[in-house]
């Protein structure tokens, strides 16, 4: 029930739907600021840290399901129920499997969440139908507004102790997702706001739980060795 005069709470973004949004531009129309298969990588490896966020897998160093299965979707549920049937495999066999439709799913759920919309669009001259997606509002912050906040806020500006608030957690595997992927350098931040952040996250990285630094560790490795294999 929600209050007259009052909009509804909206369901809180997590790290593979703020990974795609980021990855992506446009208002009437999304499109990928990287290439499809990086989008891919970094939803698969967003979702994975959430599982690792709410200690519901761990890196050991292979991923192996550690919590109740408490997951507060149906994505991550259905995620954990395969590691648990799958238990042994390492994050990079993980992130090559859940990338083959990561991007597709996390569009999914930004839509059963009514953060995107489809807009029905002509197939061309060969007839028939596509999509596309957009914002359903204006409610979702811009990526440089978050990012720049991160980068530039008081409250991140010191510390070297290990990083243990789940928020804060969130928030750094995302810049580091973002900048592993190479989205970060597609999102137009001022040039003292960038040095900023390339300060902090080299900062930030060793103080954030092992899985989660094994897991940033091998997007970046994974994307690395996507650009060096030959396309046939």
């Amino acid at each position: 029930m929600t209050v007259s005069g009052q909009e509804p709470a909206r369901i809180p973004l997590r790290v593979a739907d703020r990974f795609f949004l980021a990855a992506h531009t446009g208002e009437q129309r999304l499109s990928p600021r990287i290439d499809g298969s990086l989008v891919a990588l970094g939803c698969a490896g967003g979702l994975l840290a959430e599982l690792i966020l709410e200690e519901e897998v761990t890196v050991t160093p292979s991923v192996r399901p550690s919590g109740k299965g408490r997951c507060p979707d149906f994505l991550s549920w259905a995620i954990l129920r395969e590691i648990r049937e799958e238990t042994g495999h390492d994050v990079r066999t993980w992130l090559e499997y859940l990338s083959q439709a990561a991007t597709e799913k996390v569009r999914a759920r930004l839509t059963i969440t009514d953060v995107l919309r489809e807009v029905p669009v002509s197939g061309g001259w060969r007839g028939g139908s596509a999509a596309a997606w957009r914002l359903a509002d204006d409610g979702v912050r811009n990526p440089e507004v978050d990012l720049e906040t991160l980068f530039t806020g008081a409250e991140t500006a010191s510390g070297s102790g290990m990083i243990t608030i789940p928020a804060r957690l969130a928030e750094i595997t995302l810049a580091l997702l973002l900048r592993e992927t190479g989205v970060l350098r597609q999102i137009r931040l001022p040039k003292h706001v960038t040095r900023q952040g390339e300060y902090r996250m080299e900062s930030w990285e060793p103080r954030i739980p092992g899985p989660l630094r094994t897991l940033v560790s091998e997007v970046g490795a994974a994307r690395g060795q996507s650009a060096i294999t030959p396309k046939h």
